[in-house]
């Protein structure tokens, strides 16, 4: 087994006691694996991404990240292994500029100033935002904060990159930077996201979340064909496989 994985098991969580977001959650999750995690609204696929990362602690069952049980005496280790991209990127940033803020990390971390200066670079480089080195957070468009966000987790060196709606404020052109950037990340990334088609491109495994609980788990292209299934549990199909799958109708009306 390689040492980059993760392991949930029997996972639950409640913000109030009476009323559960996550119930009995299981699923092993390793190296080199792309994971979308999808459902409607109000299914617990962002808590389930904050409890991965540490960001609640009060939950039932398990939680083991490449062999480390996640509690508070190890939140450290386990951050410095996970890169938690939030939905909110004014979440993320909170220092002057981009330079400073994907610095923080590194600093905090107690690397040489040589070493920080190295890996602000090669993030920064990575999502092509050279040019916004020092430009005041404030002034950033959303995508820019989006793109920002993600260099600050790549200057630690990641195993594992967790990222909560990550296509939200991204035109175009920065949606498939983003993509590109992704489907190049060497090791285990989860994605959950109301967007099938950023799934559709970046994950070859994909997770189906409804009423806290998990609905099937299995390969993206059978999980994101299935139409009824997906119009059972409040989504619809990838709109690119929409048109392909509608394209004969619509070329035999116009005949």
């Amino acid at each position: 087994m390689s040492h980059i994985h993760m392991e949930i098991e029997q996972l639950s969580f409640s913000y109030e006691k009476k009323v559960p977001v996550l119930k009995d959650i299981s699923f092993f999750a390793g190296e080199r694996e792309s994971i979308g995690v999808i459902g409607a609204n109000g299914v617990g696929k962002s808590t389930l991404l904050k409890l991965l990362v540490g960001l609640h602690l009060d939950f039932e069952g398990s939680i083991r990240i490449e062999e480390i049980p996640l509690e508070k005496k190890t939140l450290g280790k386990i951050r410095e292994k996970i890169g938690y991209v939030f939905q909110d990127a004014d979440s993320q940033l909170f220092m002057p500029n981009v330079f400073e803020d994907a610095a923080f990390a590194p600093r905090n971390y107690g690397l040489p100033e040589e070493e920080v200066n190295r890996r602000v670079e090669m993030a920064l480089r990575a999502v092509h935002i050279e040019h916004l080195r020092e430009k005041p957070i404030y002034k950033l468009s959303g995508g820019e904060k989006k793109l920002a966000s993600i260099a600050v987790i790549l200057t630690m060196l990641p195993d594992i990159i967790l990222m909560d709606e990550p296509s939200i404020a991204l035109d175009p052109r920065n949606r498939r930077n983003l993509i590109a950037i992704l489907n190049q990340f060497d090791h285990l990334k989860i994605i959950a996201s109301h967007d099938l088609d950023f799934i559709w491109d970046t994950c070859e495994r994909t997770i189906l979340m409804a009423d806290g609980g998990i609905v099937c788990d299995g390969r993206t292209e059978d999980i994101l064909r299935d139409e009824k299934l997906l119009e059972e549990h409040g989504l619809e199909l990838p709109l690119s496989i929409y048109r392909n799958n509608h394209a004969g109708y619509a070329e035999n009306a116009n005949i």
